[in-house]
């Protein structure tokens, strides 16, 4: 480093490497050099820290996004409550949480099952209805096991197409209604279906046919984590979980 007579300091750079025969590359580096350099080195700096900054935020704001995540996780679990008004006023009397030792249980059981059976033999001759009842994601789907809605889809895949071209229409009446066993969760279900239909070769005239089933179903009621539609659709969460029907033939 050399200080002119002036004040201004210089700075000597040497290259080692020989750049040509008459010697090494010999240069000063002057103040203002130097202080473009350390400007550089402060933006830089600078940017760096902004960087980080940026970061550790994103970092806070994805964790603060979780645990609200898993703060709301529990709200879109099924929580069932069966409600009884045993008066015509809007005063609630009592309520009992869904437990497998509930007074209610039997009662409820025997409601959803005669739904549940009517749902799937009544035909109403209007397709956009009996999409909204039979199709996937309808309301037979909601309150079926997989294994159960994949056999009943595929006994009446067929015939539906079918049923509208004939008019085809029927109405489901409930016999009778017993468990199996007080141990067993299966029920035993008697009931009537009233077919109409067109006759075939006929103008127009419709004729009546009256068939018998017995059925065997094993519904359980499963709370589960559920989206809002499914919750609409079935909020107590009953499920069947294994059925099986046949004629009577008398």
């Amino acid at each position: 480093m050399a200080q002119l007579g002036n004040g201004i300091k210089k700075v000597l750079l040497t290259n080692g490497k020989a750049q040509n025969k008459q010697g090494p590359d010999i240069h000063f580096i002057e103040d203002s050099d130097a202080a473009e350099t350390s400007s550089k080195e402060t933006y830089f700096r600078w940017v760096s820290r902004l960087v980080l900054l940026c970061a550790i935020l994103s970092l806070a704001f994805f964790l603060s996004a979780s645990l609200v995540i898993f703060r709301l996780a529990p709200e879109i679990i099924t929580e069932p409550l069966l409600i009884i008004r045993q008066d015509e006023s809007s005063k609630m009397v009592r309520y009992e949480p869904m437990t497998k030792d509930m007074p209610s249980l039997r009662q409820l059981t025997e409601m959803y099952i005669k739904q549940y059976i009517s749902l799937r033999n009544t035909v109403i001759n209007d397709m956009t209805e009996m999409k909204t009842r039979w199709a996937p994601g309808g309301i037979v789907y909601y309150l079926s096991a997989i294994d159960v809605y994949r056999d009943f889809i595929g006994q009446n895949a067929e015939s539906i197409d079918k049923m509208f071209d004939k008019g085809y229409s029927s109405e489901v009446r409930i016999d009778e209604m017993e468990k199996e066993s007080e141990n067993s969760p299966a029920w035993r279900v008697k009931f009537t279906v009233f077919n109409l239909s067109q006759e075939r070769g006929s103008s127009g005239a419709l004729i009546l046919k009256t068939k018998k089933y017995r059925a065997s179903i094993t519904p359980k009621f499963i709370s589960q984590r559920k989206l809002v539609r499914a919750r609409l659709i079935n909020p107590l969460g009953f499920t069947v979980i294994k059925y099986n029907q046949s004629e009577i033939k008398e």
